[in-house]
């Protein structure tokens, strides 16, 4: 736990082993990957890409994991697609 200077409210840290470097919104994925971010947002729609390729609906904000989305997506095939 973190004690906050401004206030007198204990602040719960995140694990160390957490990455948040690793999530990254659409534009920044869209960037990484040399796709628009439209692209994305439609695999999303589609269902081509999921869970499994590293995308996580926080709220109504989606981000996507790095790692996962690069080993699945570009190293791989895309549900059949080259």
């Amino acid at each position: 736990m973190i004690r906050s200077a401004a206030s007198d409210r204990t602040v719960e840290s995140a694990p160390a082993s957490v990455q948040t470097s690793e999530y990254l919104r659409i534009p920044e994925t869209a960037g990484r990957a040399c796709v628009a971010p439209k692209t994305l947002y439609n695999w999303i729609s589609l269902g081509r890409i999921g869970p499994g390729e590293g995308v996580c609906h926080i709220g109504r904000k989606v981000v996507i994991h790095w790692p996962t989305f690069e080993a699945t997506v570009l190293r791989g095939t895309l549900n059949g697609a080259a």
